[in-house]
């Protein structure tokens, strides 16, 4: 195989030298989007043993233009081949071929494409389509990029995906703190109790909440977790979040969370959607754990929230914050439901 080169990259080669010449002056939108780790930009050379290639989203209404392209595409393209089997698997890889190409160019109507994959009109998204959305699936259609799009509708569907509304964030974030209110006492409570697993156990899910917390702040979509700290690794708090899961001391352990919970406090703060909060530790009741209090930035959140329908909502958040599920979140194209 060549040398590896990002897949986006890739398809935008591909997409310019190959396929574009060959749909002459059919109207189309073509890109990069959806699932893969090309399109997050975390793709590498172990990429390339499945789902990655010479691959490529088009956007058109002609329906013959898939079987077109098996006979006109070329085998290799940069020395990568074009044609990935088995075909029309959930996972497919390149492979050689001597015969017809069965390629990785998807041709699906837009309106299609984008009903299948938010089940909404992006265009008159209520609270519920947002909070049903899953991050990763809202990473995938805001990622990766664009090669044509004369009319600009494409843009215009991942121009109001970029971010939440204000208050719909607020909420979000919110919940998110609530997340780590509910257990941020418990690494020094299993601690002191002589667990040194439920410490650390703990810790590890309080270092993940914090990582997406930090991306909400952020204003960034979440993706799932195989690429979650991957999406935070230059993140200044992320050598906390380190130290807190690795530390076999637990009052390092505490310290270092709560070093991370005080950068996303004066993160939030900086952001101007509620009150400020003061964005320091403190300890935890009378037992002395040191918490940042993460009641207090949901309480300063909800407060600001004008939606009378999210005013009064439970502060569970997205379907994210309320299942682990991978399948449940995002595997299937069916909209959730809750």
């Amino acid at each position: 195989m060549p040398a590896f080169t990002p897949g986006l990259a890739l398809a935008h080669r591909y997409y310019t030298h190959v396929v574009a010449p060959l749909l002459g002056d059919r109207p189309h939108i073509a890109a990069r989007i959806g699932p893969g780790s090309d399109v997050l930009g975390y793709d590498g050379p172990r990429s390339t043993d499945h789902d990655w290639g010479p691959r490529l989203d088009l956007f058109c209404d002609d329906h013959g233009l898939t079987d077109e392209l098996r006979h006109r595409l070329p085998a290799h393209f940069e020395g990568w081949p074009t044609h990935f089997t088995p075909a029309g698997a959930r996972v497919r890889s390149m492979t050689e071929t001597d015969g017809p190409i069965d390629h990785y160019v998807t041709v699906t109507p837009f309106r299609r494409w984008i009903h299948d994959h938010l089940r909404c009109d992006p265009a008159a998204m209520d609270t519920r389509d947002w909070l049903t959305l899953p991050w990763q699936r809202l990473a995938e259609i805001t990622g990766g990029a664009v090669f044509h799009d004369p009319a600009g509708e494409l843009h215009a569907v991942r121009d109001r995906l970029r971010w939440y509304p204000d208050d719909v964030w607020r909420h979000v974030l919110a919940a998110q703190w609530a997340r780590i209110g509910e257990e941020e006492a418990f690494v020094g409570r299993t601690a002191e109790a002589g667990d040194e697993l439920g410490s650390r156990l703990t810790a590890a899910r309080l270092a993940r909440d914090v990582a997406r917390l930090l991306l909400l702040l952020d204003r960034r979509w979440p993706p799932y977790q195989k690429w979650l700290t991957t999406a935070i690794r230059t993140d200044p708090a992320t050598p906390m979040l380190t130290t807190a899961i690795t530390t076999a001391d637990p009052d390092e352990r505490q310290d270092a969370l709560c070093t991370a919970y005080e950068e996303a406090a004066r993160r939030q703060n900086a952001l101007a959607l509620c009150d400020p909060v003061q964005p320091t530790r403190r300890p935890y009741f009378d037992r002395g754990y040191p918490v940042i209090g993460a009641g207090r930035f949901t309480a300063a959140l909800r407060t600001a929230i004008t939606d009378p329908e999210l005013a009064t909502r439970p502060v569970t958040g997205s379907i994210d914050q309320i299942s682990d599920n991978t399948e449940f979140v995002f595997g299937s194209s069916a909209k959730p439901s809750f």
